[in-house]
């Protein structure tokens, strides 16, 4: 039977963090066979675990946006599809209208009446990357704040609050992130074999095991975080303040990890709006808690990471109220079976052995923009304040091809499990044409506005005159980097992820990170280049990255990538 729309619209694993670095384009799973989850879980724990049988949910189908598609792209072609008219006006068609889509949909593909145009994909990638921008718009703005606040304060404490990210998002939020993504394998897989209350074991497995590791980091950043950064760093002011930063948002840490693992909790039963609303309410709290504790409240830096502690400890209280109290359908609390410390504190070998692979992936790909900022720290104090400028403006206006490169993915792969190459190379190719809109709208706005965007974050004339001096690279740059996130997305949707995963960490450590060391410090000879080199390598590294990830993905044959997606679902 021709295949429908099969591929999900959830985002693999989204991070929120204070971080002035970006999200992963990759994840662990894209490169690595996920195992199965009964090697965390032992043989009791199944044997107790009754499967319910829940006919809400039965009747629920997380296909329910597919169905929409598949009528939207029907009523397109102008095809008739029987009992059509309560579809429009719901979410989740009734299951008559259900039954009626598929059959129209079958019937349709038979007869080779399905097709699409350029301008239907281009609208529809507009539709659907509106509200996935405005989501991860919101998770940016979460360390922008603290920055924007910040920043006027002095460049020690600009650059201290950058080096206390960047530190915390090594030691504390990959560490996090990697091993939480492991919950993203197991957990649906579990909840696919309907072992729902061995989903809520695993949660709270992962979840401790995390608080045990954080245990340990957040006692060695009382005990040693001044001293280590003191000497690890040149700038003594700066390492002191950061080490402040590390120490006050050992409070949020909790409340972090339990936003990370309760969120995966959720969407591996379909619930992906939990963490989006949370974050609609969180998000513009963040920022005025920032400038209350900063400057109404006469903080000054310290108030910056009270904030972010406060707003994380809310995010999870957020999330759980979601869970207790949510009406969602799925009923998210069938997955509960109660807390089980002595459980949740056993068997840790596999989850460990099975998240290291995660671990290594997220971290490469923090450490790839972290980097950038540890060196930047070796030039000076007003280059490391304009790094933290330029790094946050650079993410910020990566949120948008990004959020696009999610559309993207979901929409080729539709087309492919629908047996549809065609309509996948017409929407492949219009990415692009949506991608160059974006680069030329980020690039104008970096460009045309660098003084006045350096003056938001700083008002020291120093640090303004080296971002207005660095600022046009990035904007040329922004070119590459849409070109990177939204060709990653065709490519996972392509299913050829691994391409894009190998060609990032080679292109990044092997090239970009090499040649910007090179440039900022030793070349030429008797000037070197300073953060105009650093974002150097970086800008070429991506450029690497983004003319061969779209070569692939616009040369492919899609034909044969139809075909594949084919085998996979009947091998699933």
């Amino acid at each position: 039977m021709p295949r429908r729309f099969t591929h999900s619209s959830q985002r693999r694993a989204s991070l929120v963090s204070t971080s002035v670095g970006r999200h992963g384009l990759f994840v662990p799973q894209d490169l690595i066979k996920p195992e199965d989850f009964t090697a965390v879980v032992s043989d009791q724990d199944l044997e107790e675990d009754e499967p319910l049988i829940d006919s809400q949910v039965q009747q629920y189908s997380a296909t329910s946006k597919d169905i929409a598609e598949e009528a939207e792209l029907l009523q397109a072609n102008h095809f008739p599809i029987r009992r059509y008219s309560s579809v429009a006006s719901v979410s989740v068609p009734p299951a008559e209208d259900r039954e009626a889509i598929n059959e129209s949909w079958d019937k349709a593909l038979r007869d080779g009446k399905i097709t699409t145009t350029p301008l239907f994909e281009l609208k529809k990638m507009f539709m659907s990357s509106v509200p996935l921008v405005i989501t991860f718009l919101l998770q940016n703005s979460l360390g922008v704040a603290s920055i924007f606040a910040v920043g006027h304060i002095s460049p020690e404490a600009l650059a201290g609050i950058t080096l206390g990210t960047m530190s915390c998002n090594i030691s504390a939020i990959a560490v996090i992130a990697g091993l939480a993504s492991s919950l993203d394998t197991f957990l649906p897989q579990a909840y696919g074999a309907r072992k729902y209350k061995v989903v809520g074991l695993i949660f709270q497995r992962c979840t401790a095991l995390i608080f045990t590791l954080m245990f340990v980091v957040c006692v060695a950043w009382w005990i040693w975080a001044e001293q280590i950064l003191t000497k690890a760093l040149p700038n003594a002011e700066s390492a002191r303040l950061a080490a402040t930063y590390l120490k006050v948002i050992t409070f949020g840490l909790p409340g972090y990890i339990l936003f990370e693992t309760g969120k995966r909790f959720l969407q591996a039963q379909g619930v992906f709006e939990a963490s989006t609303y949370v974050l609609f309410v969180c998000a513009p709290f963040n920022a005025l808690l920032n400038y209350l504790f900063v400057w109404v409240f006469k903080m000054g830096y310290i108030g910056a990471p009270i904030a972010v502690s406060v707003n994380y400890t809310l995010m999870a209280v957020g999330l759980f109220g979601y869970t207790i109290w949510t009406k969602n359908v799925a009923n998210p609390m069938k997955c509960w079976n109660g807390l089980a410390l002595r459980k949740a504190f056993s068997n840790w070998g596999e989850l460990v052995k099975l998240s290291i692979p995660n671990l290594i992936m997220i971290m490469s790909e923090f450490l790839s923009f972290e980097i950038l900022t540890l060196l930047s720290s070796y030039l000076g104090t007003v280059p490391l304040a304009a790094q933290s400028v330029i790094a946050t403006m650079a993410s910020l206006t990566y949120q948008v091809p990004y959020g696009v490169s999610i559309a993207a993915s979901t929409r080729v792969a539709n087309f492919l499990g629908a047996q549809l190459p065609r309509e996948a190379r017409i929407a492949a190719k219009m990415v692009f044409v949506f991608t160059a809109a974006i680069a030329l709208i980020n690039s104008s706005f970096l460009l045309l506005d660098s003084r006045q965007i350096a003056g938001w974050f700083s008002n020291d004339a120093d640090v303004i005159e080296v971002v207005t001096q660095v600022m046009p690279l990035v904007a040329f740059i922004q070119i590459f980097d849409a070109m990177n996130a939204t060709s990653a997305g065709c490519l996972r949707g392509q299913g050829l992820q691994r391409i894009g995963g190998y060609v990032n960490l080679c292109s990044y450590y092997l090239i970009g990170l090499p040649l910007g060391f090179v440039l900022s410090f030793y070349f030429p000879k008797g000037h070197p280049m300073g953060l105009f080199g650093l974002w150097t390598g970086c800008g070429v590294a991506l450029a690497i990255i983004g003319v061969i990830q779209t070569y692939c993905a616009l040369a492919a044959d899609y034909d044969k990538l139809a075909a594949d997606a084919l085998r996979r679902s009947e091998t699933d």
